[in-house]
């Protein structure tokens, strides 16, 4: 079993399907688990750039619904 060195603690990935579907999805990690590998800076800071680009991409997610909704989507078949 090897040691990781690195962990995902933040992730936002859209997904679109083959019936057209576009689903936006933001993930985020509980970094408390982390806390005692690193010091107290780089705790607190990994907290608030987390808390910080959570916000930013929650209005991604909000700018990209708002944009789907105001088109008209027409059946290609």
């Amino acid at each position: 079993m090897s040691t990781r060195k690195e962990a995902q603690v933040l992730a936002y990935r859209l997904l679109y399907d083959r019936s057209g579907k576009l689903v936006s999805e933001r993930t985020s990690t509980d970094i408390t688990s982390l806390k005692k590998f690193l010091t107290k800076e780089e705790y607190h800071t990994l907290d608030t750039v987390i808390r910080e680009a959570t916000l930013k991409l929650d209005d991604v997610h909000r700018y990209i619904e708002n944009y789907l909704s105001s088109r008209v989507m027409k059946d290609f078949k």
